[in-house]
């Protein structure tokens, strides 16, 4: 379990530390009740802090975690990206018209399935 930093260190709000290290502040604060993060409560118990040594301390034992955030990171650029160039009115009436074609085909087909069950079933009577 890490140690608690001691009075007179300079602490980050989870917030501040989200921004280091990529994390949410919720999540931050779940690895400081945990036992994963130094970290305390102030505030009258209501919010967490840490150090950014102890950060950086976890960030460094946990490499696995930062390149799954980067990978996040990126993904999530390119899903933005490609929103950007798709989020015109006819980009969005030619994927609605995609959609729509996709579910009458899926219908007809499931529609052929069924009579050729019944059929099926008529036959074997």
């Amino acid at each position: 379990m890490p140690e608690v930093p001691k009075e007179g260190t300079h602490y980050l709000t989870l917030k501040e530390a989200s921004k280091i290290s990529g994390y949410s502040p919720d999540y931050l604060g779940q690895l400081i009740r945990k036992g994963k993060l130094a970290g305390k409560q102030v505030y009258l118990n209501v919010a967490w802090v840490t150090t950014e040594k102890a950060l950086r301390a976890y960030l460094e034992d946990n490499k696995l975690a930062t390149r799954k955030s980067d990978f996040k990171m990126i993904f999530r650029g390119k899903v933005r990206r490609w929103f950007a160039a798709h989020s015109s009115g006819d980009e969005i009436i030619r994927l609605a018209r995609r959609i729509v074609y996709v579910v009458i085909a899926t219908l007809f087909f499931l529609c052929l399935f069924l009579i050729y069950a019944f059929v099926a079933n008529v036959i074997q009577k």
